[in-house]
């Protein structure tokens, strides 16, 4: 993961960031102590809603509302976007052998965010081995929500 010392880790507007592929926001009270069993909600907006719909979760995020770290795309071309014409925010959960918690922050993505498609989980271990959409991944997800 990029330090999350640097400056674009309290970025506002993801899509006026070139210098980084992405922005933090991370819980001021309770840090993420992700690991081995760390994993991801990816909710992919088209770029013209990006930096809103990143308000949002960053609030969320610093509001201890979920996981306590998320990220989201930037301007920079990333190799393993499967589109230009959409971004990604990441929100992530510590453990996803939590069930409880991992759907937890589902659900509280959907309703708030009024995300009207399906949701897909991924592990940190399926990023670390390679696992994308971009490379062919037929499937790149653990959890799906709504189930």
């Amino acid at each position: 993961m990029e330090s999350l010392t640097s400056s674009a880790i309290r970025a506002s507007v993801p899509t006026k960031v070139l210098d980084s592929f992405w922005v933090w926001a991370e819980s001021f009270s309770k840090p993420f102590t992700g690991g081995a069993r760390s994993g991801k909600w990816m909710l992919f907006y088209e770029k013209s809603l990006l930096d809103e719909k990143w308000l949002v979760v960053k609030d969320m995020v610093e509001r201890d509302q979920l996981g306590g770290l998320a990220k989201c795309s930037t301007a920079r071309t990333n190799p393993n976007a499967t589109s230009s014409a959409t971004g990604v925010i990441i929100v992530y959960t510590p453990d996803y052998l939590d069930q409880e918690d991992v759907y937890r922050v589902a659900t509280v993505l959907h309703e708030k965010m009024d995300y009207k498609k399906p949701m897909f989980y991924k592990t940190d271990e399926q990023t670390l081995a390679g696992v994308y959409k971009s490379n062919g991944s037929q499937k790149n997800h653990l959890y799906r929500f709504p189930l």
